[in-house]
This record gives C-alpha cells, structure tokens and sequence, in this order.
C-alpha cells in the first residue's frame, strides 16, 4: 500500500510534527511504502506580500499548496492529511480525493472549527464556534490579532457551510475520544471518525527513578498551566520544580519563579530523557482542552506517574489514582496539595510509575498505533 502522508508546518516545531515523524517511522515499519509532501508556515515570514495572499486564499487556495505533482509521483492509494492550513487549505483534500486516492485528515486541533485551534480565547476555553459560528469566534478576536483572528474566522466559515472537509475527506482520525467528541458536535458523520491515539516509541526498559525533582516539560504559554505550576510552587517550597521548554513566558520565568522552580530551558530529545529519569514523577497541568498531549504519553513510556488536569484528553491518559492523578485545571492550591502528597510517598510514585508504563506498552505504543492506521487504511480501500 502506498501511502502519502501532507502536512503544512507550522513556524514552531511542535507535537504534530514529531507525531508525523513517529507516524512515517511506524508504518514503514508494519509494511506501508511511506513518502511525505510538506509546506512550510515559515515560507511566509520573508514576504508581506505572500501573508496577504495566503490571508486572502485561506478558505480555499487554488492548486492545492502545489500537491498535484506530489500526487502524480507517488501514486498514493491513501493520502494522509494533517494540518492543511494556511498553505493548502481543503483544496488539497478535494486535489487528492480526485486523484483517487482515499483521503484520511487527522486532525490534532480544533481548527476545524476555530480560528485559533485551541478553543482558548482571551485567557479561557470557549465551546460556542464547534456548534455555532466560526466567524463569529473571529470576530472575538480568538487568534489574539483581530485581523488574523477575522481572515481564519471567513475562512473556516465558508468551509463549514460548504461542507468542504464532509466533501472531500472519507476518515477523520481523533487523537482522543474528546476530541472526536467535538468534531461531532461540529457536524462530522460519527461514521467517518475513528479514534487512534498517538503512539511513542519505548525504550526496552525505563530507568529507575532518581527522585531529584518533579519536572514541567512544554511550551511555556499560558494555556499550559505555567502560571499555575509556579503559584502551587509557592505553596509547597519544599518539592523541587524543574521546567523545561521555550515560549512567550520563558523570558520572565527567571525572576518570577519562587526558589524551589528551577529553570532548564530548551531541552534536546537526549536531554529531555535525562530530565524524566531522574524526575519522581512529571506535571502536565493544561487549561486548556489538550487533545493527547505528548508530555503525558512520554512520562508514561519513561515510566514515571502523571499529575494531570481533568481536561481535554488528558484524563484517557491519566488514570487518577492509578498511573498518576487529576486535579481541576487552573487550581493550584489543588496542584500543591498532589504535589505534596506524591513528593513524600515515594512508594506510590513509583507503583504508579510501573502501571504508567504497562499503560504505555498496551495503548500508546508506535506499534499499537501504526497497526491500527494501517488497519484503517486497508478498511477504506476495500470500501
């Protein structure tokens, strides 16, 4: 079978591009011939007049972003989408629906229906564009720059009610149940979602717990929980915080975070794995609706137990009680009480941490995923 996966890149490499990668990476391994065709959101930094014109083609961008020749070289019996936006827009679906070839989007955000993709607008999470209008969420300035906010608010608009993306794709994959969830709600057939969860690679063993501190690994905005982790930081001195990432925060992170928050920065994927072995157990404190963030997968896959939101998806990766906890999102009083409590009962830390890892192994394995998107792939084709 072969298969091309479509992406459009965003500025600031993220979890949908390393999921891309572990994708490419675990069909290959289950047999499927794999090529790639990608454009890149960067392509429009050098050149206002580039922004503007692709401001203007949002909602559907004449010859697909340039897929036509990647379709005629690869010949894909599937072509598999992800972000489509801004340089390729459901142009690019309906370009390989006519090639022939099955079109599978997998959507990793709520771009579908919001014009920011998060549903977080002005420091809250908002429902009222999945049901209602996207244009209107636009208008409320959900993008935090009113002009980008209105362009992606037509945009979506007029795909909605053209039924562009219902037109042209025969699958959408949902990361989590959550967010298969909304895309029903937008007016998806439940027919044609299908839920897979991300897979991560695991390393044959996890190291042992080292216990040195608790460890926040993400982008460091608002949405995910920062502001919370340092106020619950304040209320607990004596567990050490480690934070690791990069983003609008990072710049003040120095000088507003209290003595027991150490930061680590920007880590590489070998430091990153350092930082969860020698972490007792790691903070994924989102406010936002998180569809299957990566941070919780790869805590679980190190072996380490999860203090999570109950939010978005993260309480199908977090079992409270058993591989980790869930405490209400923007709460830190919530936060510094978990904290405490797995901070000094190491013994339960460490049994959640076991249980966190056969949890890994069983669903959020590559293989686990791969074998069951090429299995939905064999599906649609003899459909």
């Amino acid at each position: 079978m072969r298969v091309l996966i479509v992406h459009n890149r965003y500025r600031a490499r993220g979890g949908e591009e390393r999921h891309i990668e572990l994708l490419e990476r675990g069909l290959a391994g289950v047999g499927v011939d794999v090529r790639r065709f990608e454009r890149d959101s960067g392509e429009l930094q050098a050149s206002a007049v580039r922004r503007a014109v692709a401001g203007l083609a949002l909602a559907y961008r004449p010859g697909g972003g340039g897929i036509r020749r990647a379709l005629r070289g690869a010949r894909p019996d599937v072509a598999h989408f992800h972000n489509i936006w801004p340089l390729l827009t459901p142009s690019a679906l309906r370009a390989a629906k006519r090639s022939g070839a099955v079109v599978v989007l997998t959507l990793h955000n709520y771009r579908f229906a919001c014009p920011a993709g998060t549903l977080w607008r002005q420091g809250r999470v908002h429902e009222d564009c999945i049901e209602g209008s996207s244009l209107r969420c636009g208008l409320r300035n959900s993008r935090a720059n009113l002009l980008e906010s209105v362009a992606y608010g037509m945009a979506l608009e007029a795909q909605r009610r053209t039924r562009m993306l219902q037109r042209w794709v025969d699958a959408f994959v949902a990361p989590s149940e959550f967010m298969a969830g909304m895309l029903i709600r937008s007016g998806i057939p439940a027919r044609r979602v299908h839920t897979i969860p991300y897979g991560i690679p695991l390393a044959e063993a996890p190291q042992p717990q080292r216990h040195r501190f608790v460890l926040f690994a993400g982008r460091l905005v608002p949405e995910k929980g920062v502001g919370t982790v340092l106020a619950a930081a304040r209320m607990c001195p004596e567990v050490p915080i480690s934070v690791a990432g990069d983003g609008p925060l990072a710049a003040g992170l120095a000088e507003s975070a209290p003595a027991n928050v150490r930061y680590l920065g920007r880590l590489g994927r070998p430091e990153l794995g350092q930082a969860l072995a020698d972490a007792a157990f790691t903070l994924v404190p989102s406010e936002w609706y998180d569809n299957l963030p990566f941070a919780a997968l790869e805590a679980l896959g190190a072996g380490r137990a999860v203090v999570g939101t109950a939010i978005g998806g993260l309480p199908e990766i977090v079992d409270d009680g058993v591989t980790g906890c869930l405490v209400p999102p923007g709460d830190p009083a919530a936060l510094a009480a978990a904290l405490r409590r797995l901070w000094a009962d190491r013994s339960s830390t460490t049994a959640m941490g076991a249980r966190a890892r056969e949890v890994a192994e069983e669903r959020f394995s590559s293989t686990v995923q791969a074998e069951a998107i090429r299995a939905l792939y064999a599906r649609l084709a003899a459909a």
